[in-house]
């Protein structure tokens, strides 16, 4: 009887923490964007627009494009700074595949919820234009 408890309890935990990465970090991940003068400007991030600096939910798969353009800030050049997903496996997944086996680190893989930012800060380079007021 006490076996058959022991494996019951395994078998719940194993399920209750298949996806522990997926659950914990979710898909996306918040981070902080800058420019390298420190100065506010208008982005625009995956289309869609913003100021900076600001907090970002950015996905932990498919990163994200940050650009600025001259036509949305009178006196700087147009610029970008490109954000590469997959940074770097979470924690979470490597405690997942020592708990939830094959099942939750697939789940993990495929919903993104593997990858993290090691670095969560961000600086856009900004030049301003020659003469500009």
């Amino acid at each position: 009887m006490k076996n058959i408890r022991a494996y019951l309890m395994i078998g719940v935990l194993g399920a209750l923490l298949t996806g522990c990465a997926t659950i914990s970090n979710q898909t996306t991940q918040s981070v902080s964007i800058t420019t390298s003068n420190g100065k506010s400007v208008v982005v625009t991030i995956n289309r869609q627009k913003m100021s900076l600096p600001a907090e970002v939910e950015i996905s932990r798969v498919d990163g994200a494009v940050v650009q600025v353009l001259a036509q949305n800030n009178k006196c700087y050049e147009s610029t970008q700074l490109v954000i590469k997903g997959k940074d770097k496996i979470s924690g979470w997944f490597w405690a997942n595949i020592l708990t939830g086996g094959t099942t939750g680190s697939t789940t993990d893989a495929v919903s993104g919820g593997m990858w993290e930012y090691a670095n969560q800060n961000f600086i856009v380079p900004v030049d301003r234009k020659p003469n500009c007021n």
